[in-house]
Formats: structure tokens, C-alpha cells, sequence
């Protein structure tokens, strides 16, 4: 998922804790709570450790926008609920990655004597890069899927408007020996943050496959391709995935159907909707031990079979972590200007 147009060679770096200390600062300035404040900070800051940069720190200045608004409220108080057999977490419209972890260590608490557990998440905000949220899942041993229904952004070449979210979709599992398998995709050919991140950086061109302007044309532009929709990963089939999206995070709510307002909210809504499946392998498994060895035999036979360059989803973004945990996380000069007047706004200093 990491879909940066290129490395950030005029970055300056950051530690990761001083980042997550002041992105944390930065929210608690503007009344979200405590706990809320460091859940989103953590998430958005490992999401910049592992290289996904569209998704990690530089969506903080959006979620203030939001908070700004109103329509995040910062003293809300998720809530959650069984209902025949399926979690339900109400997100009260609080930041997304506070209540993702509350219905995640919900769905862990009763795996450890349950094989299979489902939530249904609904009414919290943009949720972020969704493998990074499901790390802690595989770090206690667990399988984990998690989707996510977003605003209407995605559209086939000749649409006139968006009709879909890009509806993203993740999963992790644990690997014997090795790092984790984390993959992540949205169902768009690239996530709009890409595109967002085009613009903020001044590039002149996107591929033309990415995005459609506002008459349904493939764009190069980024500029009109926000003004427009982005184009599905492998045509129909990206389209047909997002709908099974839009059946589990979407249709499993129970209420009515309420259209996705076109590009609103730039990816931070305040009402998302989303789906998390945790199984625990040493239950739903015959044997804990064949699953792992299943796990470690068949990772080793993909990177042999791809010779000396060979990886796997969430190799990369672990090695990325090392680095960046070692070496700091490096920041565009774009990105600084964005929150050095987040700084400025929050009256919480930002020290470069």
C-alpha cells in the first residue's frame, strides 16, 4: 500500500516517539481525550514507520478539520453489544483508530476461547491504513480481516459521478519465523491519498490510469482528479470486490441505505462503516502446529520461487519500520508546511 510517486529525498527526519508525542499534543489541543488523542497518534505514526505515507501523520491536518467542524466529536464514548452472536461497535463519531482498537480488543478477548469472531463497526471516522490496525491482531497470534466502506470516490471510465467508495481492504496473519503477512489494499487502481498527495506536492501528472475527470475522462491531472473519480484496481473486478465490501461493512448495519455524498470529508468522514473478522488459529486449526508449519513452508516456497529479490505483503513495510524506527521518519517539505501550521494552530510547537 505504499504509494508514495517517490521517495522523500528532500525529507527531514523525525523520531518516531517526539512525532507520536506531538501529533498526540496536537489533538488533546483541540479536546479529544487522552486516550483517544494517543490511540489515533500511535496508529497514524506507525503507519509513517512502515512507509505508508499518504496514511500516517499527514492526515492529521484532515482529522482537525473535521474536529474543527464538528463532525468528529471529541468526547465521544464508543460502545459495544453482542447481538446474536456478532459484536456491534457503535464509534459515536470519534476518531476512527480509537475505536477500531476498542472493537479489536473486544474480538481478541474472545478469541482466546472462540476460533472465529465478527464485528460490525459503524458511526466513527476515517479509519487510516487498516493492515497497520492489524498488527496487533497477528502480534498475539491471530488471523485478521478488516474492511472498511468509504464515501463515494470510485467510478468505470464514462461515469458522471462517483458511485462507490474505493472500499479498502485488509488482511494479516502471522508467520512462524518471519514478519507477519500484512496486505492491503483499497479497491481503487491506488488509494485517493495518492492523488491527494500529487497535488500537495506539486507533481505536474498522475498515470492515467489512476483517476477520471469530472466528465468521466482518464486524467493525468491531479487537480482534476479530485474534482473527479478514481479509477478501480483491474476494472470490474475491483468494482465487484468493493461491493462485497459495501455487503459486509455496509448492508450489515441494519438501517437504511444512505448514499455516500461524493468525495466528501477527503477521506475523514465522521460515519464510516466497517467489518472485522478475528480467527485464532490455535482453535480454528486442527493442529496449531500445521498451521504454522503450512504458513512457514508455503511463505518459504513463494520467496524461493521468486529467486534473490523475493518478498511478500508486509515484508517491505517491516523492514521499513526497522529503518525508520532506527533512522527517524522522514517528512516532505510539503508535509512540514502543513504541520507547521498545524502547530501554529494548536499553539503545540512541532520541533523539527
Amino acid at each position: 500500500m505504499t504509494d508514495s510517486l517517490n521517495p522523500l529525498t528532500d525529507a527531514v527526519r523525525m523520531p518516531a516517539a517526539a512525532l507520536q508525542a506531538w501529533a498526540a499534543g496536537v489533538l488533546q489541543a483541540f479536546d479529544v481525550s487522552a486516550c483517544h488523542a494517543q490511540a489515533t497518534a500511535q496508529a497514524l505514526v506507525r503507519t509513517s514507520l512502515r512507509g505508508v505515507d499518504t496514511h500516517g501523520v499527514a492526515r492529521l491536518p484532515p482529522y482537525v478539520q473535521r474536529i474543527r467542524e464538528g463532525t468528529i466529536h471529541t468526547r465521544a464514548k464508543p460502545s459495544l453489544q453482542e447481538h446474536n452472536g456478532l459484536l456491534r461497535c457503535h464509534g459515536d463519531h470519534a476518531l476512527g483508530q480509537p475505536v477500531l482498537e476498542l472493537a479489536l480488543q473486544a474480538c481478541l478477548d474472545r478469541a482466546a476461547s472462540q476460533a472465529v469472531v465478527a464485528c460490525h463497526i459503524e458511526a466513527c471516522g476515517h479509519l487510516g491504513a487498516l493492515g497497520v490496525l492489524l498488527l496487533p491482531a497477528v502480534e498475539q497470534g491471530c488471523m485478521a480481516l478488516l474492511c472498511q466502506r468509504t464515501p463515494s470516490i470510485m467510478a468505470m471510465p464514462g461515469a458522471t459521478r462517483p458511485a462507490l467508495g474505493n472500499n479498502p481492504i485488509a488482511f494479516a496473519a502471522p508467520v512462524a519465523g518471519r514478519p507477519p503477512l500484512v496486505f492491503d489494499m483499497a479497491l481503487s487502481a491506488v488509494a485517493r491519498g495518492a492523488v491527494m498527495a500529487a497535488a500537495r506536492d506539486g507533481h505536474a501528472q498522475i498515470p492515467p490510469h489512476w483517476a477520471l475527470d469530472a466528465h468521466g475522462h482518464p486524467t493525468t491531472d491531479p487537480h482534476a482528479a479530485l474534482q473527479g473519480a478514481m479509477q478501480p484496481m483491474a476494472g470490474h473486478k475491483g468494482l465487484g470486490l468493493a461491493m462485497v465490501v459495501e455487503c459486509l461493512a455496509g448492508a450489515l448495519g441494519g438501517g437504511l441505505f444512505q448514499p455516500a455524498v461524493p468525495g466528501s470529508a477527503e477521506g475523514s468522514t465522521a460515519n464510516a462503516c466497517a467489518f472485522l473478522l478475528v480467527i485464532n488459529p490455535a482453535l480454528a486449526a486442527p493442529s496449531p502446529q500445521g498451521f504454522d508449519n503450512y504458513m512457514a513452508n508455503w511463505i518459504t516456497g513463494l520467496l524461493a520461487a521468486q529467486g534473490t529479490q523475493g518478498r511478500y505483503p508486509g515484508l517491505r513495510q517491516h523492514e521499513c519500520e526497522l529503518q525508520r524506527r532506527a533512522e527517524g521518519i522522514p517528512l516532505s517539505s510539503a508535509l512540514i508546511n502543513e504541520l507547521q501550521a498545524l502547530a501554529r494552530l494548536s499553539g503545540v510547537a512541532l520541533a523539527l
